[in-house]
């Protein structure tokens, strides 16, 4: 089809002796393409049947997620970038790839795991990745490289990145403080509220600039496929989209606080401040896309087509395609498909042992425990037990330690010990000072313990927590998720804790003391499984996992 003209149109380098013919190399060529592009979407459509609750809760949290909403637009943009990419492979002809059999048996594995362990983040990111492992064994290593990025986009629709609120809650802070400093404006700062004459600012999580930075990466990334060349052009204008945005919005609340002290907090102090900060957020994608412009490449010249070297290499060309195709379908879908049966198979093992939160009576000097009487109210959903109490020191001032204990005894989605919609303590009460892990000697070993300082109206108090799952103590929530997972899979009961131990001082320092007397004096406190009394369950119906 000379450079750019159809097949149709082809004359050149077709139909001499000895070589076959248009027709049936056009006639070979689409029949290749029809059986690929449609074993391609029978095996898409049974992963989407196979997964269809992760598949549903990935399209729920787009459609009620603001954060998120991108999503929707995710798939028609890979399939623009493959249509981008037909010339290259109106060039190749499919060829399956087995070995991607195992790939998809590993995610399916790995898919099972995180149903167990309830990630339900790990779930949608390990069913996107079936779908490139999927188009790699239907069509081979070459057509597979061509599409390669369009494929890696997909992974935009999984809607993740909460994680990352937290730290951009403390960068946007800590960048606004830093500018009100150097404007001469006297600062009060404690966490995430700032404090300046003129009035009070919290930097919440609308304000993380988590919106702005999703949506800059995808379109950054769209960018600099369809402009970029070379990779590290690529490369490093994505990492402009990434860093540009964050830095951005501390600007953005920098400029907010600033004009609303301006106007004598009459201005930018309600939901015109959002308004302010999606303007803003365009003239600063605009400005980045403006300035990407003036490295942008230009289209490299189209290669003089060819047929695939398969074609004409022999008049007589023929290939087993519809029976290797045929075995390559039925071969992934069952390789994918097995963690979804693995888990009904699964139907009728014991759930374990059934448990209750038994609080342990004081030792040493410790006199409890008791019923507190002020707020604390951690909020952690549909757990089966959340237990506080108090033990003190008598005829000593000050000298309370409040210990609570939350047990879930058989997780599923949307009742977890582990979710980033659980609060240890109530935010309208409570301001959060600061955050972090500390160890410390304790007996014979060293403890470690997840530490948050928080402070109401006339209390600072000190909290240190971990987790109790399947035997052993851990502060990190990703070893706490894969514990959980483990104990499913062995069938070891007992559910999953959170720990907590706290107490209130005007000083940190002296509450962290207070504290780490009472585990010393009271290792319980500490010893796994010490406060849960267990009884064994018997078999029932259902999946040993959240359904």
């Amino acid at each position: 089809m000379g450079k750019e003209s159809s097949f149709v149109e082809e004359k050149a380098q077709i139909g001499s002796a000895g070589q076959p013919d248009l027709d049936k190399m056009r006639k070979v060529w689409t029949s290749h393409w029809l059986m690929t592009t449609g074993a391609i979407a029978t095996v898409c459509v049974a992963l989407l049947l196979l997964y269809l609750d992760t598949a549903a809760s990935i399209a729920a949290i787009w459609w009620r997620s603001e954060t998120f909403t991108h999503g929707m637009l995710i798939l028609p943009i890979s399939g623009y970038m493959v249509w981008t990419r037909r010339r290259k492979l109106q060039q190749l002809l499919p060829k399956p790839r087995p070995i991607a059999i195992l790939i998809a048996l590993l995610l399916s594995a790995g898919w099972l795991l995180a149903r167990i362990a309830d990630v339900l983040v790990v779930e949608q990111l390990l069913l996107i990745a079936m779908i490139p492992v999927v188009v790699w064994g239907v069509c081979g290593d070459r057509v597979f490289r061509v599409l390669l990025f369009p494929l890696l986009y997909l992974f935009f629709a999984v809607p993740f990145g909460e994680a990352l609120i937290p730290p951009l809650q403390d960068f946007t802070a800590a960048f606004a403080v830093k500018s009100l400093q150097l404007s001469g404006i006297p600062v009060y700062w404690e966490g995430r509220y700032i404090t300046i004459p003129s009035g009070n600012f919290l930097v919440a999580e609308a304000c993380s600039g988590l919106r702005y930075l999703i949506a800059s990466v995808a379109l950054g990334t769209l960018y600099a496929y369809l402009n970029y060349h070379s990779y590290w052009r690529r490369v490093a204008f994505i990492a402009a989209s990434v860093i540009v945005p964050v830095i951005a919005n501390g600007i953005r609340a920098y400029a907010i606080i600033m004009l609303a002290h301006l106007s004598d907090m009459k201005l930018a102090t309600g939901v015109d401040h959002i308004i302010y900060g999606w303007i803003f957020f365009g003239v600063v994608i605009l400005l980045l896309f403006w300035l990407g412009s003036f490295w942008r490449e230009s289209e490299r010249p189209s290669r003089e087509f060819s047929w695939p070297r398969q074609l004409t290499s022999t008049p007589t060309f023929s290939s087993p395609l519809p029976k290797r195709l045929g075995i390559t379908i039925i071969m992934l879908t069952a390789a994918a498909g097995a963690g979804p049966v693995s888990g009904i198979l699964l139907k009728g093992q014991e759930l374990g042992a059934e448990c209750r939160v038994s609080m342990p009576g004081g030792q040493s000097a410790w006199v409890g425990p008791s019923t507190p009487t002020d707020i604390w109210e951690p909020d952690y959903q549909q757990a089966d037990h959340i237990v506080r109490r108090l033990y003190s020191l008598p005829n000593r001032h000050n000298s309370t330690v409040q210990l609570l204990v939350i047990h879930y005894q058989q997780e599923r989605q949307g009742a977890e010990l582990i979710s980033s919609q659980n609060r240890l303590y109530d935010d309208r009460t409570w301001l959060r000072v600061e955050e972090n892990h500390r160890v410390f000697p304790l007996g014979d070993n060293r403890f470690q313990v997840h530490e948050t300082v928080m402070r109401s109206t006339d209390t600072l108090r000190v909290v240190w927590h971990w987790y109790d799952i399947a035997g052993q103590l851990t502060v990190s929530p990703i070893k706490a998720k894969l514990l959980e997972a483990w104990a499913h899979l062995v069938n070891q009961g007992g559910g999953s804790t959170l720990i907590a131990v706290a107490a209130d001082s005007r000083e940190p320092e002296e509450a962290r003391t207070l504290l780490l007397k009472f585990l010393d004096e009271m290792p319980t406190v500490f010893s796994s499984g010490s406060m849960l009394t267990c009884q064994r369950r018997h078999k029932a119906d259902g999946f040993i996992f959240p359904k």
